[in-house]
């Protein structure tokens, strides 16, 4: 009798074959086969889609909403609208816009709780400058498809399903059309259709579905959110209509006005904002405000007659406000910052403040403007994303005390995060607005362009002190090391001929620095970016070069970046596929 074969995997532990095996013997040996599943093999939907979580309605952090009480008016109109109960019945976009400050952002975040709550919430998207991809519209569409996918039943596979015929759908070279109906339009029709249910049931979930976008000011492309808002009133004006109700909120800004005044918006739901008196909802918010900070304070504010403030100052304090919920917001988070809450509201009263900008300049006048306090006020207006204490601390060189501290005074329009590792944030975006535009901030004016040469030699002067090793590591080290040529670029592009000499030879020195003894440091770590990361970067430096050639004349830095270009090729020649390397040389001739 012939011995039994070897069991499989004798004496085998910790063993993992993935996919469909198939198991053959031929003599002692074994042969596998894995047959790799189509399904096994694709990356997950939300790894496909990237959705930026932090721009949702479920986001954490500080999150504007509106006060119960407050706003009641508008959110019954609003409601009314998408309920089907308004005269327009047509109209399947709704845009909602006012001034900066009068409660857009707490308007739309109300309405998609609202609506979340009662599952009928296809997704929302809150639009942030200087919050990183908060701020980019290639983001708005993935993000929305993954909640659709998460909230429409059936959705998903119809959406893995596109991806799966079109893989280049998610990429530049894809109109914001196509994208939409593929990835937002197509997989809601087609799921109503698979819907076993009777048609007047159908047609109940199709258009008790919402979509919120919020903000679309805020999109750092206007080209792009200009061309986004044809596509979304051309799809609702079509012969088949958006399958949901979309509500759009933003300030009047001229590319987005444009839009909405053309003859492609015959079918626009319009809410405006200024028409509506706010007065006693700011009323208010100002009594619940004043109540809390007189409750918390009450061993300082015993002796101060109730109700607090009085009637004549509460009036006073209403005619400043205006509609400008993020004025009384700002004067609310001001008092109740003050060790003395009653003596802080007399001041604002007596000082004539009267409107957002002078509100600021209250408060940022009790700043102590020391060196450091500008740098970090200054970092906080120019940074494209919003960063934590520790990495401010980091690039600044500074204590995590010193930058917490320096931000203390101006805590009722910047929040100072519990966590070190927490963003700072400002309350509201009209801060670096007012900030960045002399003619409105004055004295406190931050002028970017400046900004940004600080920046770059924060960042040069980061990696001269990083120890010797073959990579950067770490946010901030891989921060400064891509983005020192962008500040630079930002900064001369619109500078004035009058460039100090001072910065600029400190410039020129720490470039110098970098190359001659952190050079291979940067280079080995500028490998471990994406292709198009790293000819963006070298475009930093190219751009630059020119700029110094034709606008400045200062030799020194010109044949400084002429060098780090050359160095930068032949790092790269040794390290990048022939097939692009033609591109990246290209793109810093």
């Amino acid at each position: 009798m012939s011995p039994s074969p070897p069991a499989l995997f004798q004496n085998a532990h910790d063993t993992n074959i993935s996919g469909n095996p198939q198991f053959n013997t031929a003599g002692r040996d074994i042969v596998v086969n894995v047959h790799e599943s189509r399904s096994s093999a694709r990356a997950a939907l939300p790894d496909l889609l990237r959705p930026v979580s932090d721009a949702t309605h479920t986001r954490a952090g500080h999150v504007p909403r509106c006060d119960p009480g407050t706003r009641l008016e508008v959110i019954a109109q609003i409601r009314r609208w998408l309920d089907g109960h308004d005269n327009d019945k047509r109209a399947v976009v709704c845009w909602l816009n006012g001034p900066a400050g009068y409660g857009k952002s707490a308007l739309a975040q109300t309405i998609a709780e609202s609506y979340a709550a009662e599952r009928r919430l296809l997704g929302s998207f809150f639009f942030l400058r200087g919050a990183g991809e908060r701020s980019h519209i290639s983001r708005l569409i993935p993000t929305l498809a993954h909640q659709i996918s998460l909230t429409v039943p059936g959705a998903k596979p119809l959406i893995e399903s596109a991806l799966e015929d079109e893989p280049a759908l998610l990429g530049s070279t894809v109109s914001l059309a196509h994208r939409l109906q593929r990835l937002i339009i197509d997989p809601i029709h087609l799921n109503t259709s698979r819907v076993s249910c009777s048609s007047e049931d159908v047609s109940s979930f199709v258009k008790k579905q919402v979509v919120v976008i919020d903000a679309l000011d805020e999109c750092d492309n206007k080209v792009e959110m200009a061309d986004f808002i044809d596509v979304l009133l051309s799809a609702s004006s079509g012969g088949t209509p958006l399958p949901f109700w979309i509500l759009l909120t933003s300030r009047v800004e001229e590319h987005i006005r444009k839009k909405f005044d053309s003859s492609e918006a015959r079918f626009l739901h319009r809410l405006e904002l200024e028409n509506f008196d706010a007065r006693l909802d700011i009323k208010v918010y100002f009594q619940r405000g004043f109540g809390c900070i007189y409750d918390q304070n009450w061993r300082i504010m015993q002796s101060i007659p109730k109700p607090w403030p009085s009637f004549r100052d509460l009036t006073a304090l209403l005619d400043k406000a205006g509609s400008s919920f993020a004025f009384a917001t700002t004067l609310i988070q001001h008092v109740s910052g003050d060790r003395i809450p009653d003596k802080a509201l007399q001041r604002l009263l007596a000082s004539g403040v009267n409107g957002l900008d002078s509100l600021y300049e209250q408060v940022l006048s009790s700043a102590s403007w020391t060196e450091d306090f500008c740098q970090i006020l200054g970092t906080i207006m120019v940074l494209k994303n919003n960063e934590s204490i520790s990495f401010f601390s980091s690039l600044l060189s500074l204590h995590h005390q010193e930058v917490i501290c320096e931000l203390l005074e101006v805590q009722s329009i910047i929040k100072i995060p519990g966590d070190d590792n927490e963003p700072i944030m400002l309350y509201h975006t009209s801060l670096r607005d007012f900030l960045t535009t002399k003619s409105r901030s004055k004295q406190y004016f931050i002028d970017p362009p400046l900004q940004h040469l600080h920046l770059a030699i924060h960042c040069l002067k980061h990696l001269a002190e990083y120890p010797s090793k073959d990579f950067f590591e770490g946010d901030v080290a891989k921060y400064a090391c891509f983005n020192w040529p962008r500040h630079l670029l930002l900064g001369f592009q619109e500078q004035e001929l009058n460039v100090d000499e001072t910065i600029m030879n400190s410039l020129v020195t720490l470039i110098k620095n970098l190359l001659t003894f952190q050079g291979k440091t940067w280079y080995n770590t500028l490998q471990t970016f994406d292709f198009y990361k790293k000819a963006r970067m070298l475009n930093y430096v190219r751009d630059g070069r020119d700029l110094f050639q034709v606008s400045y004349c200062n030799y020194q830095m010109v044949i400084t970046l002429i060098t780090c270009i050359r160095h930068c090729r032949g790092q790269l020649l040794q390290r990048i596929s022939l097939s692009n390397l033609n591109k990246l040389l290209i793109s810093v001739k």
